[in-house]
C-alpha cells in the first residue's frame, strides 16, 4: 500500500515523522506494556504486534514515554490511533467453513456476519465501531485479518 507506513506504532503516537524524530528508542514503552504487544520494530523503533494479544488502551506506554513521542495531547479522549481493519479472502467463513472467532471476540461488535449466497455468512467490518484493539487478529485461525495505519492522519 503506497503512502502508508507498514508498522503500527504504539497507541497515541505522534505522526510518523514526529514519532521517529522524538522517539529515542529507549524501549521504555516496550517494558511498560502489560500485554507485551509493543515490540522492537525496524530501525529500533517500537511497533505493535497484535499476533500476541490485544491492546487494552491502558496508557502505560504513554506514561512511560519521556520523550513525548506518545501523548494524549491534553485530550485523554483522543483516539489512540487511526487504523483500518481488513479481512482477506483466505478467511475461513469466506471459503465455506463456519468460523466466527473474530466476531465472537470483538467487544465493540465491529465485526458482524451477514448471510450471503448458499447459506454462507460473511464477515463485515464496521470501521466506525472498530477501536483497533487487535483482539480479532490473534484469534483468527487462518491469519486472514490485517490492520494497517489508516488514511487519516494523527495529530502532529
Amino acid at each position: 500500500m503506497r503512502g502508508r507506513q507498514s508498522e503500527i506504532r504504539p497507541p497515541w503516537s505522534q505522526s510518523e515523522s514526529s514519532f521517529t524524530e522524538l522517539c529515542e528508542r529507549c524501549n521504555d514503552c516496550i517494558g511498560a506494556c502489560p500485554q507485551k504487544i509493543i515490540t522492537l520494530g525496524s530501525a529500533g523503533f517500537p511497533k505493535i504486534d497484535f499476533s500476541v494479544a490485544q491492546c487494552t488502551f491502558c496508557g502505560d506506554c504513554v506514561k512511560a514515554c519521556k520523550h513525548q513521542a506518545l501523548g494524549f495531547d491534553s485530550d485523554p479522549n483522543m483516539a489512540p490511533w487511526h487504523l483500518e481493519l481488513s479481512i482477506e479472502k483466505s478467511c475461513l467463513s469466506q471459503n465455506g467453513v463456519v468460523c466466527r472467532s473474530c466476531g465472537d471476540i470483538c467487544e465493540e461488535a465491529a465485526i458482524c456476519f451477514k448471510l450471503a449466497t448458499r447459506g454462507r455468512s460473511l464477515p463485515q467490518v464496521d470501521q466506525q465501531k472498530c477501536n483497533s484493539c487487535g483482539a480479532c487478529i490473534s484469534v483468527c485461525p487462518s491469519h486472514s485479518i490485517s490492520i494497517l495505519p489508516g488514511t487519516q492522519t494523527q495529530a502532529a
